[in-house]
């Protein structure tokens, strides 16, 4: 009869963490979803679906430049360009939002708030990446 090494089990969970660590760090981070469901106020769902479409464009640009894709200058600009007017869009919406938000029902604005939390994170991404190309050194 045979007997099991009762450090194996060990051994083999200690050896998947220092295999796994690595892979997770290196990971691309997830792209963030937009909410399922509307919350019904038209300005807040605006700006949600504004704050998206920017922000799938930043994750577009950051997910080739970090693949180590050449993007070209034109298409370059172009991304600029209309990141520029969704940045512009969202501004529009800010003074409506606000207002329609406190008219609303509890159960829209919890929604609305909701959607406004995830729409957070998506904005919080877009701004860091957005630094990072900005203030990262030139080379000469």
């Amino acid at each position: 009869m045979k007997l099991i090494n009762p450090n194996k089990p060990h051994l083999v969970i200690i050896l998947s963490i220092f295999i796994g660590l690595p892979l997770i760090s290196w990971s691309q981070p997830k792209r963030l979803k937009p909410p399922k469901r509307s919350s019904r106020i038209e300005s807040v769902d605006n700006f949600v679906s504004h704050s998206f479409e920017l922000y799938h464009k930043v994750f577009v640009y950051d997910s080739l430049t970090k693949a180590g894709i050449e993007i070209p200058a034109e298409i370059e600009d172009e991304l600029i360009e209309r990141a520029e007017i969704d940045a512009d869009s969202l501004w529009q919406e800010v003074p409506d939002l606000l207002e329609e938000i406190s008219d609303a029902s509890v159960m829209k604005q919890a929604k609305a708030t909701i959607n406004l939390n995830k729409t957070k994170k998506a904005l919080k991404f877009c701004l860091t990446a957005i630094k990072n190309y900005f203030t990262e050194p030139e080379e000469d």
